[in-house]
C-alpha cells in the first residue's frame, strides 16, 4: 500500500498501523523508538515535530507527529478536521503523559486514533461534546494508572489547536498548543 493511493480514513488507519512505529525524530536526526532505554529521558531535550514527509521517511512518530500526518491527509481529502491536546496543567512540572488527537466529521464526529495503542481505531459520536467527554474519560483512566491526585483531576485541559510549524521542539510545541 502506498500513501498516495490511500482513499479513505480506514485505509489511512491500516497504513499507519502497518508502517508507522511509535517513536520520534531527534534534533540530531536520530530516530528514537519506544523500546529505547532512554526514550523518555531525552524526549524533552531532543524531540522535533515531524511533518508528513518526515514521517514517510522515518516511519516513526509520536502522537504529536501522527496528528499532523493525519491532519495533512484529511485536509487534502476535504474533511472537516479538529485537533486537540490534553494535559494535566501543572506548569511544566508535569510527570503525566500528554496526548494529541484528531477528530473529523463524516456524517458524525469521529475520533481517529493510531498512536494510542489501547484505543487505536475510528470511533463515532453523535456530537463533538460527546466525543470530547469520552476522550476525557479515557485520558482520566490512563492518568489514574499514574496515580493522579484527586486535586489534579480538575487541572485536566483538552484544548483545540491549529496547525503548528514543522520541526518545533517539545517546549515550543506545548507552548503553541496551550496558547490562551
Amino acid at each position: 500500500m502506498k500513501y498516495e493511493n490511500i482513499n479513505s480514513p480506514e485505509e489511512l488507519l491500516k497504513f499507519m498501523d502497518k508502517y508507522i512505529n511509535y517513536g520520534y525524530l531527534g534534533k540530531n536526526g536520530k530516530i528514537h523508538f519506544f523500546t529505547d532505554p532512554d526514550f523518555n529521558d531525552v524526549w524533552y531535550s531532543e524531540y522535533i515535530l515531524e511533518n508528513t514527509d518526515d514521517i514517510l521517511k522515518t516511519k516513526v512518530g509520536n502522537c504529536y507527529d501522527q496528528v499532523e500526518f493525519e491532519r495533512d491527509w484529511f485536509l487534502k481529502h476535504n474533511y472537516i478536521v479538529k485537533t486537540y491536546y490534553e494535559i494535566v496543567d501543572l506548569n511544566y512540572d508535569n510527570l503525566y503523559p500528554t496526548h494529541s488527537f484528531l477528530v473529523y466529521f463524516d456524517k458524525k464526529w469521529k475520533w481517529f486514533e493510531n498512536s494510542d495503542f489501547n484505543n487505536r481505531g475510528i470511533h463515532s459520536f453523535d456530537t463533538i461534546e460527546e466525543l470530547l467527554e469520552f476522550q476525557k474519560n479515557k485520558y482520566l483512566e490512563l492518568l489514574e494508572s499514574y496515580n493522579l491526585k484527586e486535586e489534579e483531576k480538575n487541572k485536566i485541559i483538552i484544548k483545540e489547536f491549529k496547525k503548528p510549524k514543522k520541526h518545533l521542539n517539545a517546549k515550543e510545541y506545548i507552548d503553541f498548543v496551550l496558547r490562551k
